[in-house]
């Protein structure tokens, strides 16, 4: 990992907007108004071919509520871990005694940090930069984040203060990505914190607390693990701000990017409607996936009982899907259902002989032979692998179009009971082999046509 960048302003200056610029991704939401950012957001960028680590902060406010007090431990921990800055300054803003207070707070950090403004570009800057360069006498780097002025001098400098020797490294195949995914208040942070084993994420009971998705990569039994912190999901009418939108929607975009998905449950609420849509979303999307019931020491063993068989009933869609009990507060259970996807995820990615796929499900067929329709019985000719992960089997063969969705979800189950994929989505298409002499017409020698009229004579 190359040299790790904080950066570090007042709300609204323009932080995640930088942020999305040098890492060429939209991964830390944007809005009009202060206070967007919360938790610490993580992300790579590249200067000249080396690496190096930023840290979008929340934005610095004087004042004490409870949730300001939450967002400066995560400032002061990103100040702590970074090996430099960036101060952020809003340019169409004078100066006020908040920046001075935070360069005062950097320059006693002993670390080396630029200072930038932001939004240089706007008529009202031109009187306010003059200010600027009171807290510098060096260099101020006057940039645009949104429009991308400025970038060029501001890497290249990067490039100076913090040298870096680290090359780029892209992601393996190996990597395990885990998402955790739920409702509001269902203890995801929590969670989260108790396996890293720091308050890495922010946690208060009032719900919608995590904005952005939290992404920290830690060391988990033998091999690392990128945990993936996500804001709570609720249904679509019950969300009124635009922040909030932005908010799931990166929530199902790191979903997707997943290699695993750990569902977590509040255990003293009933599995909702929503529930079922985002646990839908998660296998269509061909996740492994594992359902955490937190806050089961609160329930009783009758129940845990009448709980599981309720979530039994309600999920027949997807049979096979492992239901853990956990307490995030306590710790309780936390490291054995990471333990058991990051196990799933793995044995989703083992490789399959097509020749053993093949054999299973001519077994399949032949203990269970499907329905005819018409005169004619489908007829399976040859199975293949399409995708490893997601896993997306191909069936080729004759009259498959006539195969029920019963039939279909028999071979699937069939398939996972034999190969032991519990709680990794199987996806099954077919493909009716083609009649080369459909298209052909019957043409009749002259021998045939003289036959044909002495039979049709008598």
């Amino acid at each position: 990992m190359g040299p790790v960048i904080a950066i570090i302003g007042k709300p609204n200056v323009g932080k995640s907007s930088l942020f999305n610029r040098l890492i060429k991704e939209e991964k830390a939401i944007v809005a009009d108004f202060s206070g967007s950012t919360r938790d610490r957001l993580y992300g790579n960028f590249s200067v000249s071919g080396f690496s190096y680590t930023l840290v979008d902060t929340g934005g610095i406010l004087e004042n004490d509520s409870e949730m300001n007090s939450l967002v400066l431990d995560q400032v002061n921990e990103a100040i702590l871990e970074a090996d430099g800055f960036i101060f952020l300054l809003d340019a169409s803003q004078p100066m006020n005694k908040l920046d001075i207070n935070i360069n005062t707070r950097l320059r006693k950090s002993n670390k080396n940090y630029l200072i930038v403004a932001n939004k240089s570009e706007l008529k009202s800057a031109r009187d306010n930069l003059d200010e600027f360069y009171k807290l510098n006498k060096n260099e101020l780097i006057k940039i645009s984040a949104k429009n991308g002025k400025g970038i060029k001098e501001l890497k290249d400098n990067i490039n100076e203060v913090f040298p870096s020797r680290i090359e780029k490294v892209s992601s393996t195949e190996n990597e395990v990505k885990i998402c955790i995914l739920g409702k509001p208040n269902a203890g995801k942070s929590t969670f989260f914190n108790q396996i890293l084993k720091s308050n890495r994420s922010i946690v208060s009971r009032n719900p919608g607390t995590t904005r952005d998705p939290v992404l920290e990569i830690t060391k988990f039994k033998s091999g690392e693990v990128s945990l993936i912190d996500t804001a709570g999901l609720r249904k679509k009418s019950k969300i009124s701000q635009d922040i909030e939108i932005f908010s799931v929607t990166n929530a199902i975009k790191s979903m997707r990017s997943s290699s695993g998905v750990i569902y977590l449950l509040d255990g003293k609420e009933s599995l909702t409607d929503q529930d079922l849509h985002l646990i839908s979303l998660t296998i269509s999307s061909g996740k492994p996936l594992i359902i955490g019931i937190n806050k089961s020491d609160l329930l009783s063993k009758y129940d845990k009982s009448i709980l599981t068989r309720a979530l039994n009933l309600k999920l027949r869609f997807a049979p096979g899907i492992e239901i853990k009990y956990l307490s995030a507060k306590d710790n309780k259970g936390t490291s054995s259902i990471l333990n058991a996807l990051v196990k799933l995820v793995k044995r989703s990615k083992n490789k399959m002989d097509t020749s053993n796929v093949n054999k299973i499900f001519q077994e399949a067929f032949m203990k269970n032979v499907p329905p005819m329709k018409g005169r004619f019985r489908p007829k399976l000719k040859y199975v293949s692998l399409v995708n490893q992960s997601p896993l997306i089997i191909k069936i080729q063969g004759n009259n498959l179009d006539s195969l029920t969705i019963q039939y279909l979800k028999y071979l699937e189950n069939y398939f996972r009971k034999v190969k032991n994929l519990k709680g990794i989505p199987i996806k099954i298409i077919t493909k009716n082999n083609k009649n080369p002499y459909s298209e052909k017409k019957n043409i009749l020698t002259k021998k045939q046509l003289a036959k044909r009229k002495r039979v049709r004579r008598h």
